[in-house]
């Protein structure tokens, strides 16, 4: 098996808002602002709640690493059709699986190596089984024989083998028609008629092999109304598999490539975002997850592995509430109590703050229940579950890291 990737307030100045006994360091001259103390006092932070700064480098450097502030999350000014979903690998299988599913209120795409939605668990014709035993990482099977299931990672090894005309069959079908019969399934295909779609498939991708993403395109080319003017497909760019920053190398290469693929991703999906500006570390919080797990029973998502903790990125201008904004949602592995950001979602924060474009980073990579999942391999070491190895309905709404992502998506979009 391979392992692969990963309202608007006066601007009043305060002298500090910590104790005069744990003065701030020099931070190049920042000035504080009460701006930024009354957001924080306004979501329950208090100065003593707040870790000591501390400096890492040498003296010549004066690098501040600042903690990453605990927030209650609230709802934000989110602008409808502004929200999409990115990521790399499992993450970009997720992005797309949580964009198929929750349409209606999520309107774009970035797929950086990923996989169609449902595949993973998709029988096609003439493809081999393997015995289903307590060891298999495909528990769960759409048209396999009893006690027969698929190969693992058959869509992203063996993609010639996938039908893609039958993809858009469980998108449209699964649920139920006229009624739909199943809740938190779901949301109407007709949602995707206009969404948008990046797509990224690197020549050097060893985990997602050639034709893999191009299936994802093909799965978006019968879900949109006009292919040509909403799906950007781009196959042609020699790295590894990876999400490409400015500073990432091509395959065998030690320079920088110049690739921005934050940027390119972004600057398809949105029509008004241009460059990037500067990242500012003040507005990376860690807000509670559990708040939105479900406690009890078999949907109980305690030992799923979610973890207890996520992070998100607010714009300065996007915390008075004034300014109606964008989200990008960065789902993906962050384990422990203080997660922060890889540097690809850095460089997507550095346009959310100049364009204002929130960043969520729902967190994976929290406690698993071995005993409780058996065949859960991916994600007991970290995944989001894109394989169906937690439940049969991993990519529906109602799946369980579908579902805790989906209540913090609408906490911060509809107040829920």
């Amino acid at each position: 098996r391979k392992t692969c990737c990963t309202v608007r307030i006066p601007k009043i100045f305060l002298s500090t808002i910590i104790s005069k006994q744990a003065p701030l360091p020099n931070l190049h001259n920042m000035m504080v602002r009460v701006t930024f103390a009354t957001f924080l006092l306004s979501l329950g932070i208090s100065a003593a709640e707040r870790a000591p700064l501390t400096i890492s480098g040498s003296p010549e450097e004066k690098t501040v690493a600042l903690p990453h502030r605990r927030i209650k999350l609230q709802q934000l000014n989110v602008k409808p059709e502004g929200v999409i979903t990115a990521g790399c690998s499992h993450a970009g299988d997720f992005a797309h699986q949580f964009h198929i599913a929750f349409s209606s209120s999520v309107k774009g795409s970035c797929v950086f190596s990923g996989q169609p939605y449902h595949c993973a668990v998709t029988k096609f014709p003439g493809e081999e089984f393997v015995t289903q035993n307590d060891h298999s990482s495909v528990p769960n099977c759409d048209g396999c024989p009893e006690g027969q299931t698929l190969i693992y990672d058959h869509c992203k090894n063996h993609p010639q083998w996938v039908d893609v005309g039958m993809l858009p069959d469980f998108v449209r079908r699964s649920c139920g028609q006229n009624p739909i019969v199943y809740e938190e399934c779901i949301d109407d295909p007709a949602e995707l008629f206009e969404a948008r779609a990046f797509l990224f498939q690197p020549t050097h991708d060893r985990c997602y092999l050639d034709g893999a993403v191009a299936n994802v395109q093909a799965l978006y080319g019968q879900l949109v109304a006009s292919p040509e003017k909403n799906v950007k497909y781009v196959d042609d760019q020699p790295f590894p598999h990876t999400l490409p920053t400015n500073s990432t190398p091509y395959f065998n290469e030690t320079l920088p490539a110049g690739y921005d693929g934050p940027g390119e991703c972004l600057r398809w999906v949105y029509d008004d975002v241009d460059y990037a500006g500067a990242y500012e570390e003040k507005n990376l919080f860690v807000f509670d997850q559990t708040e939105f797990w479900e406690l009890e029973g078999d949907q109980a998502t305690n030992g799923t592995g979610a973890n207890e903790f996520g992070a998100i990125y607010i714009p300065t201008d996007c915390q008075s509430g004034e300014e109606e904004c964008k989200m990008v949602m960065v789902t993906g592995g962050c384990g422990g109590d203080n997660p922060g950001f890889g540097e690809s979602d850095y460089d997507f924060a550095k346009y959310g703050e100049l364009h204002n474009i929130i960043v969520l980073k729902s967190c994976v990579g929290g406690y698993f229940d071995k005993d409780r999942f058996t065949n859960a391999p991916e994600v007991q070491r970290g995944l989001l579950d894109v394989y169906g190895q937690l439940s049969s309905d991993y990519a529906w709404q109602s799946g369980f890291h579908m579902r805790m992502v989906g209540k913090i998506m609408k906490r911060i979009m509809y107040g829920q």
